[in-house]
């Protein structure tokens, strides 16, 4: 019979990397793994902000964000449309399509999302008309 173990930097780093903000890092987003050969790296970005006043896309590259802690609201906008978002709750991992308008707000203390995207990424920034803030009950 084996022993259950909780998984701790220590006893887990002979087997891969525990994606979480090591100790009292103060970044807000912190690259944990990179695969240069095929391209890509796996982020952790830490947030707190209820109030957005401008989209990000790339748009020669997808990203995927997956929650890790907290409650996030996703805001997408199709290429075309910054000013048409849509604000979703992420409860589930998603990969956005190339292009896509898109930034996060937390409606907890903090919250956390896993990003993966390209090694390099080109980014786009979109100044909005009106900030979109978000506000509990």
């Amino acid at each position: 019979m084996r022993v259950i173990q909780n998984i701790e930097a220590e006893n887990f780093a002979p087997y891969g990397t525990i994606l979480e903000f090591p100790g009292q890092s103060e970044e807000p987003f912190l690259i944990l793994e990179t695969e240069e050969n095929a391209g890509w790296r796996l982020a952790v970005f830490r947030y707190h902000n209820r109030e957005i006043a401008a989209l990000e896309c790339h748009p020669t590259s997808k990203e995927s964000f997956e929650p890790l802690s907290g409650i996030t609201v996703l805001v997408v906008a199709r290429p075309e449309e910054p000013e048409a978002y849509e604000a979703f709750v992420l409860d589930k991992p998603v990969c956005l399509g190339k292009g896509v308008w898109h930034q996060v707000l937390s409606l907890t203390k903090e919250a956390q999302v896993k990003i993966t995207e390209n090694l390099e990424v080109e980014s786009v920034f979109h100044q909005l008309e009106k900030a979109i803030e978000c506000k509990i009950g």
